[in-house]
């Protein structure tokens, strides 16, 4: 079936490549200038070479995504206890050792230079019939430059928003998420050039000739208007780039998020009237329509089946804080996810931003909850510290309305075929592999032997971090089912904030809760329930910093490890492709059908009997004209886009209001309330000082130089996997020892930052 999806979704791909590449031979300079507005060839090409291989293509993809996920998790984590599947890092997911990009990046990047290319040089063909006329060559070659690198910038848009598909038929043939986003970015910067030259030809072809007043004007008689909408649309691209450059997209996040969405609109209608010639929206549709189903279909599904609400503690001492999310209906196990794959998640009353977070349980456990691990910061503009607010702590577990927006997640996890596996991680990162290190262990468990040797090195702030995680970091340090094959190092930075006589680890009564109402900005009111937890069931734990008690392995005797194929992954998969896969042709056929009806309608009238593209304008002026191109331009495409999102937000309160009448009812409440409490109570652990630690900062020159003195990453006869998660500052630090050392190591960086 993987094989089938990725096979399928290479030839979509190329034949829209190829539609790509002989689209301006074929269609632009062999068609009537008319069949540009009126439904016409251009248009069954589009459909067919186009519109229909993405859709087909996003489709199996989608049908295949639950399989593929499951089946290729499946079989590469049988090879953590098997040396017979051990295998090399295939070529085309080899990195360079500077750049750390992958062979198949290489690739991808290189045939989207070429198509870029391939754009910007088809009409450039036409220079050498104009300079043969005897035309002056400055002026034709910088109209030429203006004309190729326009046409380079509106296919370019065409392809930037297939790169941010967090599901698209790239994943099907192999790439991550986190690949693609860096040439998103970079596709991005050849839409600026390619804008610039385009604005400095056109214009140097205008003063060369003396031009500028008649077409940089607003009388309507020229082209004058549609050029200073150019000048907007460039503004608004700009602007775009300037919120992108990585300082000012972490220094300004939010605003950032408001630039992409609201400038993007800016750009795109400022260009389309710049331009209004029907196929320039030909290049975008494709994309649109994908990436509004990418948005909307996982909100739709998971309004369908997680709860409305999560609940939260926020433990002061660590900055760590804690939710929980379930399903709505016990019997209906969650979507399966993945070791590394994420949720975005938007809490109504702290803002309308989504944010991503790594999902830290283990689904296999627990298939009917997910649990994530936040760590705040303070500061009048940080999101985690205004939900951390909401959360309470010192005893309090909140219930807070949330919105979820996933799962998602992309892993090949070929790297569970190496001998050994290195995880470092400052602070929360360790949620990134939790779940993965649970899921080697399970396997290990079920086999009764292991392939593979690994080696978990982290740092944390302060000893209470430790155990903010659950039960997890006493697990790996005391566990049998860990410590046999994982070799696990733990550095410890400060002191407690508070010391450990005084900390408090409440143990969670549900019986005694109060609601709370609170207003988010934008006066929607909020219901929070919160359990206040009486002084009498406060425990109070005392133990020297640093110190380690007697190792208790009866402790974890009775907690085994299930397996994904043991909680029967396969048939939830099932269950929630279907589901997936009815919305996501609903979203993706019946807007383009609106689409195709709007393409046929007569937007300007009739003229002698015919149903032909502006011919009543030939009595008027260039301002009707406009007006006219304007109206066939836009009008379809916004056409297309309104019944896009009509759906799709007719889907969310739908899901929405299902929730409110069948699963709002008190009692409906009152189990998930339970559960989640129940799910949460397990996760809260004692500081108890049982949890060795080294009581300082992680050298990584150090770490590093440990790791090959044991001869890890220095055979060549075998593969080792690295991953390092945290702030940059750390994974840099980890990369240039790792550089230094010269390693013969797999290396992945797992970071969030924006």
């Amino acid at each position: 079936m993987a094989n089938l999806v990725a096979i399928i979704s290479l030839l979509g791909m190329l034949v829209m490549t190829g539609w790509w590449l002989a689209d301006y031979e074929t269609l632009w300079g062999k068609t009537e200038f008319g069949d540009f507005y009126f439904f016409a060839i251009r248009d069954y090409y589009f459909l067919g070479l186009c519109v229909l291989p993405s859709i087909l293509s996003h489709l199996v993809t989608i049908w295949g995504h639950y399989y593929r996920a499951d089946a290729i998790f499946q079989e590469s984590i049988t090879r953590v206890s098997s040396a017979d599947k051990k295998q090399k890092v295939s070529i085309w997911e080899r990195k360079d050792s500077y750049f750390g990009c992958t062979v198949k990046y290489y690739v991808l990047v290189f045939i989207a230079t070429g198509v870029n290319l391939a754009w910007f040089g088809q009409p450039m063909q036409g220079l050498a019939h104009e300079l043969a006329e005897g035309e002056p060559f400055w002026p034709e070659f910088l109209g030429s430059v203006g004309y190729g690198s326009g046409y380079a910038a509106m296919g370019a848009c065409g392809m930037i928003l297939f790169l941010v598909l967090r599901r698209s038929m790239l994943h099907a043939v192999g790439f991550t998420y986190a690949e693609l986003l860096p040439l998103h970015r970079w596709m991005g910067v050849a839409i600026i050039f390619w804008s610039v030259i385009h604005t400095i030809g056109y214009m140097g072809h205008l003063i060369l000739d003396g031009l500028v007043s008649e077409n940089i004007n607003f009388d309507g008689e020229t082209r004058g208007p549609q050029n200073i909408l150019g000048f907007v649309a460039l503004a608004g691209l700009l602007l775009l780039g300037l919120f992108s450059i990585p300082y000012m997209r972490r220094r300004f996040y939010t605003m950032f998020m408001y630039v992409h969405r609201y400038g993007t609109i800016v750009t795109l209608a400022g260009t389309l009237m710049h331009y209004p010639y029907f196929m320039t929206w030909y290049y975008v549709i494709p994309s649109v329509c994908l990436f509004m189903a990418d948005r909307f279909v996982p909100r739709i599904i998971q309004a369908f089946t997680l709860a409305p609400e999560v609940m939260c503690t926020f433990d002061k001492d660590s900055d760590i804080l804690t939710m929980v999310i379930v399903s709505s209906n016990k019997t209906e196990p969650l979507k399966p996810y993945y070791p590394g794959d994420y949720v975005n998640l938007e809490v109504v009353a702290a803002g309308k931003l989504y944010h991503p977070f790594t999902i830290a349980s283990y689904w296999a456990e627990d298939p009917y909850s997910m649990t994530l691990y936040i760590r705040t910061f303070e500061g009048k503009d940080s999101w985690t510290h205004t939900v951390a607010k909401m959360c309470g702590n010192e005893g309090k577990v909140v219930t807070i309305p949330c919105n979820i927006d996933g799962v998602f997640g992309d892993r090949n996890h070929d790297y569970l075929g190496a001998h050994e596996i290195v995880f470092f991680a400052a602070g929360a990162a360790i949620t990134t592999f939790m779940p993965l290190i649970k899921a080697m262990a399970a396997q290990i468990e079920v086999d009764g032997k292991s392939a593979i040797r690994g080696h978990l090195i982290c740092t944390f702030r302060f000893e209470s971090e430790l155990y903010a995680y659950g039960e997890f970091m006493h697990r790996v340090t005391h566990d049998r089912r860990f410590t046999s094959w994982l070799r696990t190092e733990i550095y410890v930075t400060r002191d407690n904030r508070i010391p450990l006589d005084h900390v408090f680890v409440p143990a969670i009564d549900s019986k005694k809760t109060e609601n709370v109402s609170t207003s988010s900005s934008d006066s929607d009111n909020t219901s929070i329930d919160t359990v206040k937890l009486p002084a009498s069931n406060v425990v109070a734990f005392h133990q020297d910093l640093g110190s380690v008690s007697d190792i208790d392995t009866s402790r974890y005797a009775d907690k085994s490890i299930p397996t994904f194929l043991a909680a029967d992954s396969g048939s939830a998969s099932t269950l929630h492709a279907r589901r997936d896969m009815f919305l996501t042709a609903f979203m993706l056929i019946v807007p383009a059908v609106v689409f195709i009806a709007a393409r046929h309608v007569p937007w300007e009238g009739t003229w002698d009997g015919k149903w032909r593209w502006c011919i009543t304008t030939e009595i008027y002026d260039q301002n009707m004209t406009n007006k006219c191109m304007w109206n066939y331009t836009m009008t379809p495409g916004l056409v297309h886009i309104i019944a896009g999102c009509f759906w799709g937000y007719l889907g969310l309160w739908y899901a929405r209001r299902r929730h409110a009448g069948r699963d709002g009812s008190k009692v409906k409440v009152q189990e998930r309330s339970a559960h989640m409490r129940e799910v949460l109570e397990s996760q809260v652990q004692v500081v108890d000082g049982s949890i060795h630690f080294v009581k300082g900062r992680l050298d990584a020159a150090k770490a590093v130089e440990a790791l090959v003195a044991a001869e890890v990453g220095m055979d060549k006869e075998k593969t080792t996997a690295v991953f390092v998660g945290g702030p940059d500052s750390f994974l840099d630090a980890i990369e240039k020892e790792h550089r230094r050392a010269k390693w013969t190591v797999d290396f992945h960086r797992e970071t969030w930052s924006p």
